[in-house]
């Protein structure tokens, strides 16, 4: 195995799935955040049609991973519950496989599954009711806009997020 894989294994163990937080400021910016980068993922591969907010990049890229990793890829988030968290630690997972392997287009979008992996870390989670995913209490489409490649980019550090979730009344100033 490579040492990305294998430290993106350890990212999905060690995040505490019994812990949930259903509203922190913090996840408007991890998924604003998302959804930027994979509008300009799928922006690179020219996809303009079903812009999903959960997608496998390593499909989306056409790339085939060994057998091997794809079971344990799946095996290691075969426990996580809901099912959109659950494929997407699997894509984060054969991504960075992939980045590992120092594959050019995943190397190129290396930062793709993060902030969704902070926002799992920090106690967020995908739900999908009545035809909308729900994200820290932010309901929205499970399709990202094709005009979100155009947002500014946001400051996802550990410390910028802490203070957003800390200072929760600054957040409207912001």
């Amino acid at each position: 195995m490579n040492k990305i894989f294998e430290e993106a294994k350890c990212i999905i163990q060690d995040i505490n799935w019994s812990h949930r937080e259903f509203n922190r400021p913090s996840y408007v910016i991890l998924l604003s955040e998302h959804l930027r980068r994979g509008s300009l993922f799928y922006d690179y591969f020219h996809k303009d049609s079903m812009r999903t907010l959960v997608y496998s990049a390593t499909k989306l890229a056409d790339i085939q991973l060994p057998a091997n990793i794809s079971d344990n890829c799946e095996e290691l988030t075969r426990t996580i519950e809901l099912r959109f968290v659950r494929q997407m630690c699997t894509h984060y997972l054969e991504w960075a496989y992939l980045i590992g392997e120092g594959v050019p287009t995943a190397v190129k979008f290396q930062e793709l599954y993060v902030p969704m992996m902070k926002l799992f870390e920090r106690g967020g989670r995908i739900q999908y009711h009545h035809g909308q995913l729900i994200i820290g209490g932010i309901s929205r489409s499970q399709f990202i806009p094709s005009d979100f490649s155009q947002v500014e980019s946001k400051d996802t550090s550990d410390s910028y997020l802490d203070y957003i979730d800390n200072n929760d009344s600054d957040m409207k100033s912001l």
